[in-house]
């Protein structure tokens, strides 16, 4: 797997809107997000249309990334912001010129679907990260250092530990060793049986959501496991599904997420932890997407090789 040039202070870097739009003040923030820590921000056209949920058609959303890519100027791409649409551009993506010019490329959330087939057909690392429309200001110190670790020095070798007072909890015991891949559980599992469904064979597996009900959770996994996803996989990872409705299980008819993960994850006997504080959470970890890394699930740690 390719590792992209690390970013340096002043480097241009490319905004665009692959999902959905933000406002005007949104917009500014990520401009101000990207000169605060130190680099030169060039938002593309599609971080100022509107296409209804869409930042733009799928036809400028597309055109955005594939230039973002081949622009020599161009030293590094930010997402600015997830919501929805990353999926419907996939086949609309030159992947013969991206692969040709891997650069630094950082998002979460819908920004899921790009990491998978930069991943899988480009075969360089991207960075599960925060985007810039969050604010990169006000982000927690922990937040803050992850992601400069990230734009400046790519990744560094040895164990990474959750924030402090968050503690991975082991689901199934056991060690395994492979490339980090995945994301958002939900935008993986709307790409199943598709040529862009993420590839998990001998993989380590990570996955996050947010704001789903307990059953939503239920069914994408139910999902990835009856298509092979999950066994396939040499370990999973779950993050951090943030801000679950509340519920009373027995009132509400409904299950726990961590029962929902022993009935679906645990049966499948790979090493497989919870708690990973990634995603739609803060304090987050910046995941470099594509790296080797060692999960000990016994002890709780995971380990960028």
């Amino acid at each position: 797997m390719i590792k992209p040039c690390s970013l340096r202070p002043g480097d241009r870097v490319a905004l665009i809107a692959p999902s959905s739009p933000v406002s005007k003040e949104k917009m500014e923030i990520s401009l101000e997000s990207i000169r605060f820590i130190g680099l030169d921000p060039i938002p593309f056209p599609s971080c100022f249309m509107k296409d209804g949920y869409l930042s733009g058609t799928d036809k400028a959303r597309a055109k955005d990334v594939n230039n973002a890519f081949t622009d020599r100027d161009i030293k590094g791409i930010f997402c600015i912001r997830g919501g929805y649409g990353a999926t419907r551009i996939l086949p609309l993506l030159d992947y013969i010129n991206i692969a040709r010019n891997p650069k630094f490329f950082a998002g979460y959330s819908d920004i899921t679907a790009l990491h998978t087939v930069f991943n899988k057909f480009c075969g360089f690392i991207t960075y599960h990260a925060p985007m810039p429309s969050r604010g990169y200001k006000d982000l927690d110190d922990f937040s803050l250092s992850s992601l400069y670790e990230a734009v400046f020095h790519g990744f560094r070798t040895g164990e990474i530990q959750n924030p402090p007072g968050e503690t991975l909890e082991t689901l199934c015991p056991g060690s395994a060793q492979g490339q980090i891949i995945g994301g958002n559980l939900s935008v993986l599992a709307a790409a199943l049986g598709s040529p862009y469904e993420v590839d998990t064979k001998d993989k380590i597996l990570f996955l996050e959501d947010v704001e789903e009900l307990p059953y939503r959770i239920d069914r994408n996994l139910t999902a990835l496991r009856l298509a092979g996803k999950l066994g396939e996989a040499a370990a999973i990872i779950l993050g951090t599904f943030s801000d679950i409705p509340s519920c009373d299980c027995e009132q509400d008819n409904t299950l726990p997420l961590n029962r929902i993960f022993e009935q679906i994850v645990y049966p499948i006997g790979i090493p497989s932890v919870y708690n990973f504080r990634s995603g739609h959470t803060y304090p987050q970890i910046t995941i470099p997407m594509g790296v080797t890394i060692k999960l000990n699930a016994t002890a709780g740690a995971v380990t960028f090789i």
